[in-house]
């Protein structure tokens, strides 16, 4: 018999789901930077070698990539349901570290509840991610 649909691994998809969100601190600091922090080039009748870079150039690069991750992961978040997007905002989003148990008493739900939430929420992050790119297959 011919498989239609292939078979998704959960475990590979859940730990490509939890790297991108680990990611969103960094994404979201240099994103918040300001254009004034990246200084402008000075200006000499000097050519540039090739091994110094451009570093305003390389600055700017970053900024708009940081930028980019940081709204994708922001529109996947939004796209889930609004117990799944408060676990993982809280667990991987908010400023400080939340542990089960406080994410527990944020939303309401038992410690082991939170667990399965965080389950089916970076499941469902996957799929909503960059229309399914983190969604790993056997």
């Amino acid at each position: 018999m011919i498989a239609l649909l292939r078979e998704v691994d959960f475990y590979q998809t859940k730990c490509n789901a939890r790297e991108i969100l680990k990611k969103y601190r960094k994404w979201n600091r240099i994103a918040g930077k300001s254009n004034i922090d990246i200084k402008s080039p000075i200006m000499s009748d000097m050519p540039k070698g090739d091994r110094w870079g451009n570093r305003v150039e390389d600055g700017m690069i970053q900024f708009m990539e940081a930028e980019g991750e940081r709204d994708a992961i922001l529109a996947a978040l939004m796209a889930l349901g609004i117990t799944s997007r408060q676990v993982l905002y809280y667990r991987y989003c908010a400023t400080e570290n939340y542990s089960n148990y406080k994410i527990s008493r944020e939303i309401g739900y038992s410690e082991r509840s939170v667990e399965r939430l965080m389950s089916e929420a970076l499941i469902e992050f996957a799929e909503a991610y960059k229309k399914g790119r983190l969604i790993e297959y056997r």
